[in-house]
């Protein structure tokens, strides 16, 4: 390993523990990767939390209304989340990481699947009042911004670097799309309709994992280049259904969730490769699905501005090559 290497790493450990010490130091609790997750386990969809291999399964939310659609905040303080207890349409809240300090930021209904932007400021989401077409907003709620017109276009999830937005969408065949963060640029990554969708990205912005489906087959998790290569893998082949992959903030890992024989619904997790399954969820009457991660030792390298980022209390540019 050349100097340069060694000094890159060294630093962004010192980071990390940098970025652990000050979590630890406000109080927050969160010390390893985490999962939250929506759950019908005690009758009616609410948000849970687990750790990473399953343990520590606590319930967030308690409310009769519908509460599904988890997304954590990049630095792990809120966690968005849809809830129809207003009206009995969607609309997306947040809420603190045990629960607490609930916000309502949407006043339109039929608001679902939020998704942060990187840097925390910002949170795509999907409105179907007119259609199913992607909108972005600012993280309290404000400056509510249409990004799509046309067609069916739903699930946004942004790139590492904030500068584009993947998306199922029906327009020109595609299945998933991405556009720049303000609905420009559209490159069609794979085609088949709405029969691909849930795309999540890789940490270093050069994969899509979606799940896909093919007629009198089963839903399955592959993966997709960003490149417009056309470059893509099937990671899972055989039944039963595999879907809604969540890439894990270290890029080892995907989350998804599995269909038993049964129809019951439990969180699975698989190495990046497709290898190594793991049940994280145990089987009950409920299904538990929508997984999405928080790793607050997490650091990546961006594929665009060549540094390494800590997220914890800080998200900061540690050294350029």
């Amino acid at each position: 390993m050349s100097f340069k290497a060694r000094r890159l790493l060294t630093t962004a450990f010192i980071v990390s523990v940098c970025a652990q010490m000050q979590m630890a130091a406000d109080g927050y609790a969160a010390t390893q990767a985490k999962i939250v997750f929506s759950s019908t386990r005690d009758g009616n969809s609410e948000i849970y939390v687990m750790d990473s291999d399953g343990g520590n399964q606590v319930r967030l939310t308690d409310h009769p209304a519908i509460d599904s659609d988890p997304a954590w905040s990049p630095d792990g303080n809120r966690i968005a989340f849809v809830s129809r207890r207003n009206g009995g349409a969607g609309h997306i809240y947040i809420m603190d990481p045990d629960g607490r300090n609930l916000m309502q930021l949407t006043k339109e209904p039929n608001s679902t699947h939020p998704a942060w932007s990187p840097d925390g400021t910002k949170i795509a989401f999907t409105r179907s009042n007119e259609g199913r077409q992607v909108w972005v907003m600012n993280a309290d709620g404000g400056n509510q911004t249409r990004l799509t017109h046309a067609g069916q276009n739903f699930h946004p999830a942004w790139s590492p670097d904030g500068r584009r937005i993947a998306i199922t969408s029906s327009r020109l065949g595609g299945g998933i799309v991405v556009m720049d963060e303000n609905g420009n640029n559209r490159q069609i990554l794979t085609r088949g309709v709405l029969s691909q969708d849930n795309p999540s990205w890789s940490p270093d912005g050069q994969w899509i994992a979606h799940e896909f489906w093919r007629k009198g087959a089963t839903y399955q998790i592959s993966i997709v280049r960003t490149d417009g290569s056309g470059l893509s893998r099937t990671l899972t082949r055989k039944a039963p259904h595999k879907r809604y992959p969540a890439w894990s903030p270290d890029g080892d890992r995907i989350a998804y969730v599995q269909e038993d024989p049964n129809r019951k619904m439990t969180i699975q997790l698989m190495t990046a490769d497709g290898r190594h399954i793991q049940q994280l969820s145990e089987r009950h009457d409920g299904d538990d699905t929508d997984p999405d991660w928080f790793d607050p030792a997490a650091w990546t390298v961006s594929p665009t501005a060549h540094f390494v980022a800590v997220w914890g209390k800080i998200k900061m540019p540690i050294a350029s090559r």
